[in-house]
C-alpha cells in the first residue's frame, strides 16, 4: 500500500515553508540591526535625538549583540521541527511586544515622532510572528 499525500499534508508543508522563509528574513534583519548597533550605536540613535556618550554606547552595543544572537537563533531555527519553531516564534513575539513598549516609552520621554519607525518595525514584525505562530499551531 502506497502513501498518497493529502491536501492537509500539502497545506502543512506550505505553512512550514512560509515559516522557514519568515525566520530566515527575520534572522537576517535581526543581524543587520544588531550589526548597526554594534558598529555605529551613535548613528543608529541619532535620528531620535538621543546622544550617546561612549559609556552609554556600550549599552546599545550590548543590545546589538543580543540582536545578532537572536538573528542566529532565527536563522538556525528555520529548518527546525515545528515544535521548536513555535518556541522560537513565541520568544520573538515576546521580544517584539516588549520592544514596542520600550519604543513607546522612548517617544514619551522626548524622542517623539523620530522614534515612529521603531513603532512600525515592531508592530509589523510582531504581527508576522503572531501570524506564523498561529498558523503553526493550527497545522499541529
Amino acid at each position: 500500500m502506497s502513501y498518497t499525500p493529502s491536501r492537509a499534508d500539502g497545506a502543512s508543508r506550505l505553512a512550514s515553508l512560509g515559516t522557514r522563509i519568515f525566520l530566515s528574513v527575520a534572522g537576517v534583519l535581526a543581524c543587520l540591526f544588531g550589526a548597526a548597533l554594534l558598529l555605529a550605536p551613535g548613528g543608529f540613535y541619532k535620528p531620535t535625538g538621543i546622544e550617546l556618550t561612549p559609556l552609554l554606547a556600550t549599552i546599545a552595543q550590548a543590545h546589538g549583540a543580543t540582536l545578532v544572537g537572536l538573528g542566529v537563533i532565527n536563522w538556525l531555527a528555520r529548518k527546525s521541527a515545528p515544535a521548536a519553531a513555535r518556541a522560537v516564534l513565541t520568544g520573538n513575539l515576546v521580544v517584539q511586544v516588549l520592544s514596542l513598549g520600550v519604543i513607546i516609552r522612548t517617544m514619551t520621554l522626548g524622542a517623539g515622532a523620530a522614534a515612529a519607525p521603531g513603532i512600525v518595525i515592531h508592530v509589523v514584525l510582531g504581527a508576522l510572528f503572531a501570524f506564523f505562530l498561529a498558523r503553526s499551531r493550527a497545522a499541529a
